[in-house]
């Protein structure tokens, strides 16, 4: 306010009290204020595995919706959203008031078990439901000029892992690179800059559970395919999935501005199920867009700790 009062004290000063010469004046003020502001706008992104679209829970739902309320993103993008049709999705996107939503399911003949989904304030432009022999695929839309993929990568194979990434990477590679993208989801895979934080109990753990026998094999989550679950990469912790992408020039979000391992998964609420912390839930960046990376985040709470099995992770952008 000061340095207002001041410009206005120098009008006088110098005789420029006339009413279109302060006019004038006050719509250059205005004008260089509203430049500054967009110019420091920050763009909140939100990325959440649901555990079932919080297990249809009305309660869960009711909270996460309270809750999102207070964070106010323009995007978010789920993974797991089952048993949600377009109307559910959008009538859930409504309630924390973004106007847009879109769903990548079987309404849209795409024969996905775990449903992603994206909500937004903005329009949802250049929507791509994309399943091309991937585990469950990936959704692509560009909002607001960022281009947005969102995946879940394969669970139980390292191989079908490769496959998946390997396939997104390339997509993303044909855009232009000065154009803004973001890839975000659960990967279910390890980072090497994580590596200190995996210790031989959790590569013991794996070893047990390596060549096990995947129950749902023959449903339609695993293509009707007899599945054994494996994992590790010539008998160690897999980095390979997640180097695709720092070979291809993305930046992992968190460490942009964070130092420090933090788990995206287990939450507090499934510990005594799975009582190894890991990070396997990430929002990536390309080189355009990391320049203008202001905060990233696992986000943990009283809240968090139980809506789901994996915690949300944030992005927030200054364009």
């Amino acid at each position: 306010m000061k340095p207002r009062k001041f410009f206005a004290i120098g009008l006088s000063i110098y005789g420029l009290r006339s009413k279109p010469m302060l006019l004038l004046y006050g719509c250059a003020l205005l004008f260089f204020s509203s430049v500054k502001g967009q110019q420091g706008r920050l763009f909140t992104f939100l990325n959440y595995n649901t555990k079932y679209g919080f297990e249809k829970d009305s309660a869960l739902t009711a909270n996460y919706v309270d809750w999102v309320k207070k964070l106010a993103p323009d995007v978010i993008a789920y993974q797991e959203m089952n048993g949600f049709t377009q109307n559910d999705i959008g009538n859930l996107a409504k309630r924390y008031g973004h106007p847009y939503a879109v769903i990548m399911n079987r309404e849209y003949g795409v024969p996905v078990t775990h449903p992603l989904a994206i909500t937004s304030k903005y329009p949802i432009l250049d929507v791509r439901r994309v399943m091309d022999n991937l585990w469950h695929g990936y959704l692509y839309a560009k909002i607001n000029g960022i281009h947005f993929f969102i995946t879940h990568l394969a669970p139980f194979t390292l191989e079908d892992r490769q496959k998946d990434i390997r396939k997104i990477v390339a997509q993303m590679q044909s855009i232009p690179k000065n154009e803004m993208v973001v890839l975000a989801g659960d990967f279910n895979a390890l980072s090497s800059m994580d590596s200190p934080s995996y210790g031989d109990d959790l590569l013991n753990a794996m070893k047990r559970s390596e060549g096990k026998f995947i129950k749902k094999s023959g449903t339609p989550i695993l293509r009707n395919r007899t599945v054994h679950r494996r994992n590790l990469n010539n008998g160690q912790i897999d980095y390979s999935v997640i180097q695709e992408l720092i070979d291809a020039g993305f930046e992992d979000s968190f460490y942009l501005r964070n130092d420090a391992f933090k788990n995206s998964v287990p939450t507090e609420k499934y510990r005594k199920e799975s009582s190894f912390l890991r990070r396997i839930d990430y929002i990536w960046v390309n080189g355009r867009l990391s320049k203008k990376v202001e905060y990233s985040d696992i986000l943990k709470d009283s809240l968090t700790d139980r809506l789901s099995d994996h915690y949300p992770v944030i992005l927030k952008l200054k364009l």
